[in-house]
């Protein structure tokens, strides 16, 4: 198996470079009903490509995804802005920056790679000493797995499926680095805090902080992100193995990825005030829904999707909607596309259009205008990618007589446009690239849908909880269909 993927990779890697040199060329535009909103989304991805550094640094190509003036991009904040990225056509820099977290693992530093890396190709020296004194949060090898799966589905990039250091990452992390440092459900929540930090001298017990919390109230012990992501990772590796020919193996991770759900549901989740934990402390307590220090990482449930309950997800939701104003902005760049989502699509415009403006003193930190990008096209467009099939998804989220329209999207190597007239038109033109799938997705419950006036038969489906029909319909390049509810 080994043998095969070697030489798949080696013939992939002519076609990706193709592709990475498309994408890099990407326009893409959005015009809407909404004119504040189209004035921010031009602010975003603006502000996203000035941060964005071409070949010429000693890192290669890159893009600034840390804390404003640091020259580096750190592992979470990477993983949160690389769909974005994608979708600006910064496709060799998503590449170059995953692998490096990729190639640095090492067993030196207990499988963990370096949190952040700077222009001049080395870990930044703000988050680093030596491999024995490092700043790290734990949930961060889970997330680079999950969205270099994420980028695979919307690219079509097979190096994220068989670049050798890509599969050596994937295998580290869910297996050494897992049990290392003790992070499995039967182990974690009795695992030292202190555990491979006794040498850090500097960083001490930050030298694996079990969650992206780094506030609270006291000694942190866990938090739910650490299982949230590591669930999420199980299933991403999952459908990376099965792509890659090794079902058996999948089954085994999807089995890990179940019984880390059932342990978010046993411990995490709290039956007697029916509501999640976020944090466990070293006394034992648990805080749940923070709000003090700007602290509500329950968000991750909802971004790693590994709520199965959708009363409890709406539950949630509610709480970030009473909320929302009082978090800082990296953990408000995460909400806008959840409302989306969950059916409100009001309140994650105007949260988008009050994240651009200029009022807000921290709308230049990267992680912002990144996310924008993404909020817009999955959230409010309902725009998806899966490489594996082929086929692109749209689902409009529009308000009641609004309509809106992208243009130039680089989706695998092709240019496409989507626009939607209020929830029951969608026009989508393949402008370029090889023929796709499209799944024109139209929220209610519908028998048919009308497609170029022709009426079909149509499939059903639930997003979020909330009822669609489908259609598939294939385009070859350059080729435009409408899809209706009505003729």
């Amino acid at each position: 198996m080994k043998i095969l993927l070697a030489a798949a990779w080696r013939t992939y890697r002519v076609s990706t470079l193709l592709l990475l040199s498309v994408c890099a060329q990407a326009q893409v535009t959005f015009e809407s009903s909404h004119a504040r909103l189209d004035s921010a989304f031009v602010w975003a991805k603006n502000k996203a490509l000035s941060f964005a550094h071409d070949g010429t640094d000693p890192v290669s190509y890159w893009y600034e995804a840390a804390l404003p003036q640091r020259e580096a991009f750190c592992m979470r904040d990477v993983s949160h802005q690389a769909v974005g990225a994608a979708m600006l056509g910064l496709n060799q820099h998503n590449l170059n920056m995953f692998q490096k977290f990729a190639e640095n693992i090492s067993a030196e530093k207990d499988y963990c790679s370096y949190w952040e890396i700077n222009r001049y190709n080395q870990p930044a020296p703000i988050d680093y000493e030596n491999d024995s004194d490092f700043w790290y949060n734990l949930p961060a090898n889970f997330d680079v797995v999950y969205n270099a799966w994420r980028l695979y589905r919307w690219t079509g990039d097979k190096n994220y499926l068989q670049h050798p250091a890509f599969q050596k990452f994937y295998a580290l992390s869910l297996n050494n680095y897992v049990d290392h440092w003790q992070l499995k459900f039967d182990k974690v929540t009795q695992r030292d805090r202190k555990l491979h930090s006794n040498n850090a001298k500097r960083f001490g017990v930050n030298r694996g902080i079990p969650t992206y919390n780094e506030g609270g109230r006291g000694e942190t012990k866990l938090g739910i992100d650490l299982t949230a992501s590591l669930i999420a990772a199980y299933r991403a590796y999952a459908e990376i193995l099965k792509l890659n020919g090794e079902s058996n193996q999948a089954a085994i991770y999807l089995n890990k990825a179940k019984r880390e759900r059932q342990f978010l549901n046993d411990f995490w989740w709290d039956k007697a005030k029916q509501e999640y934990r976020s944090v466990q402390y070293a006394d034992q307590s648990f805080d749940y829904f923070m709000v003090g220090n700007d602290q509500a990482f329950l968000h991750y449930l909802l971004y790693f999707n590994v709520i199965d309950n959708s009363k409890q997800a709406a539950n949630l939701m509610e709480q970030y909607r009473k909320n929302y104003l009082k978090l800082i902005v990296e953990l408000k760049s995460y909400l806008p596309i959840l409302f989306y989502e969950n059916g409100d699509s009001q309140l994650a415009s105007q949260m988008i259009v009050d994240l651009c403006a200029a009022e807000n003193a921290r709308r230049d930190y990267p992680e912002n205008s990144f996310t924008i990008i993404e909020h817009i096209t999955r959230g409010l467009m309902g725009i998806d990618a899966d490489a594996s099939t082929n086929t692109i998804n749209t689902l409009p989220r529009l308000e009641t007589g609004a309509w809106a329209e992208l243009k130039m999207l680089p989706v695998f190597s092709n240019f496409i446009s989507v626009k939607h007239t209020g929830t029951h038109t969608t026009t989508f033109s393949n402008q370029s690239g090889d023929a796709l799938t499209w799944r024109a997705c139209m929220p209610g419950n519908h028998n048919y849908l009308f497609v170029n006036g022709v009426k079909r038969k149509c499939a059903q489906g639930m997003d979020h909880g909330k009822s669609f029909a489908s259609i598939d319909v294939a385009l070859k390049s350059g080729e435009v269909i409408r899809v209706s509810v009505n003729q």
